[in-house]
This record gives C-alpha cells, sequence and structure tokens, in this order.
C-alpha cells in the first residue's frame, strides 16, 4: 500500500478552462484592436483643415504676435469680405499677405452664413491657409464675446 495523495478538487480543472477561453477571447479582440489602430494611426498625413475656435481664457490668443485681427466673411449672396471691404475669392491669399506681413501666427477669423455651400466655406478656409494667418472660426458664442 502506498501513500495516497490527496484527490485534486474539482474545480481546479474548471478555473483551467475558463482562463483558456478567456484568454483566448481577449487574443481574438486584441490582435483586430492592434490591426485597427495601426491602420488608422500609422500615416502621418493628415486630410482635414486644422481650424481653431476662440476661446478667450486660451493661452493661445494671450500670445498672439499681431496686434491686429482680420476677418472673413462669406455671405449667401456669395459676396466675400475682408474686414468690411468686399474681395474677389482669388484676391484673398495675397491681400492677407499684404497685410499680415512677415508675422506668423496672427488670427483670421472666419464667418460663413448658415446656408453657404459647405464647398465654398471650405474654398475660403482653404484661401485663407495660404497666407500666413491661422484660421480661427467665428461661432455664434464668440459673435458674443469682444475680440481684441
Amino acid at each position: 500500500m502506498g501513500i495516497r495523495a490527496s484527490p485534486r478538487p474539482p474545480w481546479i480543472p474548471f478555473f483551467s478552462q475558463i482562463a483558456l477561453l478567456y484568454s483566448q477571447v481577449l487574443f481574438l479582440m486584441v490582435i483586430p484592436g492592434v490591426l485597427v489602430f495601426h491602420y488608422e494611426w500609422a500615416h502621418d498625413s493628415s486630410y482635414g483643415l486644422f481650424v481653431l475656435t476662440y476661446f478667450p481664457e486660451s493661452s493661445f490668443f494671450r500670445h498672439v504676435p499681431c496686434a491686429q485681427a482680420w476677418v472673413v466673411r462669406v455671405e449667401s449672396n456669395e459676396e466675400w469680405y475682408l474686414n468690411s471691404k468686399r474681395i474677389e475669392p482669388d484676391d484673398l491669399p495675397e491681400a492677407l499677405r499684404a497685410q499680415i506681413g512677415g508675422r506668423t501666427s496672427c488670427i483670421v477669423f472666419f464667418d460663413a452664413k448658415s446656408d453657404v455651400p459647405y464647398a465654398e466655406a471650405i474654398h475660403a478656409i482653404d484661401l485663407i491657409e495660404e497666407s500666413p494667418g491661422r484660421v480661427v472660426l467665428l461661432t455664434p458664442e464668440t459673435k458674443r464675446v469682444h475680440i481684441p
């Protein structure tokens, strides 16, 4: 008669099966997640517009090197204005370059009526980005705030 070992508790094989199932599920979720994030964020190029919104308490707007801010406005009847002067869309980048000069990070506010076509608003933002100015959207909330 030999020494009898105590029998294994019946719950040990059950927990090892649960652990194996959990690790398989986790593995099947992690691999696609890594692939999706790698596919989405692996590219360094950006497809979009860099546009800011105005928050007076933001540190970016406290340290702007330009004393003056410019406003580009697009009206419903497809008339464009730089500050309060009417301007043709093709003349906008050159007019902004002339007014801004060699300064960088100057603010150019962009305002469009709600019924202006989206493509025209995007075109205006693209033209502003051709100048040294930074595009800042005027929202209904920021129109009520005094902009220096």
